[in-house]
């Protein structure tokens, strides 16, 4: 495909989450309203990450209460400790610093983590959310979806959640369960702006050019979509459509240097390792 593979579309993501998905072969009857059915399972997905540490040390010259030791304590971790713990863990071992055999080990410890922090607390959001984005990321699909589908029963107004689940799909390469779920997360926040990249792209990668066109539009200008849309189309191997969508980008703005810079790329002649200018869409997060 002349070496652009610069152009990576996700979709993605917002763009660029776990995981059901709008498979049109298989719908299943869902128990849970609106949200979308499950799909197939796939393999190891990378999952959004939670900021563990944070805050800073005591001021000087102030006394600092010792913490009893572990093993002394009475008292058992909190489930947010737990939640704490489990999300380093899973950071660790997907850590390319992490020495591979500790990668199961490291996974083991903080799946045990998140499930004790939910023996201790079954309605615990940061443990219901953990305990999704870790099955989602080990590549557990089925598990995924159902704990973000529990997660989403008990707090439905976290469209993030929605979102992650959409990413993820889009990772799995399942763009009509991304779409699906972005529908979904839509219904809860309208004018979210990071789900509606994500519904762009993730329409572009199924072949809805129109609807992604249509959907990218509210949240940028023609030129910078239809510059978005001619990357996409150039990964793809489409160059012809590619540069027809960057010569309407230049007739809705001549002075959009970006797509009059890729446009005078794809003119040249091939370069079997060419490095091009990427398009300003980005994976969703």
């Amino acid at each position: 495909m002349d070496g652009r593979m610069v152009r990576k579309w996700c979709v993605l993501g917002s763009v660029l989450v776990a995981a059901v998905g709008c498979d049109r072969r298989a719908r299943q009857q869902n128990p849970f309203g609106d949200m979308p059915s499950t799909g197939q399972p796939v393999a190891n997905v990378p999952a959004p990450k939670r900021s563990l540490w944070g805050g800073g040390s005591p001021p000087p010259n102030v006394p600092v209460e010792m913490v009893p030791d572990a093993a002394t304590s009475k008292k058992p971790p909190t489930p947010e400790t737990l939640v704490a713990m489990s999300d380093a863990r899973l950071d660790a071992a997907f850590d390319p610093k992490t020495a591979p055999g500790s990668k199961e080990g490291l996974l083991d410890l903080a799946r045990a983590g998140y499930q004790k922090a939910l023996q201790q607390d079954p309605k615990n959001k940061t443990a219901l959310k953990g305990m999704a984005q870790f099955y989602a990321r080990v590549g557990d699909r089925e598990k995924a979806v159902d704990m973000y589908k529990k997660y989403l029963t008990l707090y439905p107004k976290d469209a993030d959640a929605a979102h992650e689940v959409a990413v993820a799909h889009a990772r799995w390469k399942d763009m009509d369960g991304a779409v699906a779920w972005c529908e979904f997360a839509l219904k809860i926040d309208p004018e979210n702006r990071a789900v509606k990249k994500t519904m762009g792209f993730c329409l572009a990668r199924a072949g809805k050019w129109d609807e992604a066109f249509a959907v990218l539009s509210q949240i940028m200008p023609e030129a910078q979509v239809r510059h978005n849309l001619a990357g996409l189309l150039d990964h793809m191997g489409h160059t012809e459509a590619s540069k027809a969508q960057l010569q309407l980008a230049m007739k809705a703005d001549p002075n959009y240097a970006p797509a009059a810079g890729f446009l005078a790329e794809l003119d040249q002649p091939r370069d079997p390792n060419p490095v091009r200018q990427a398009s300003d869409a980005q994976p969703a997060p």
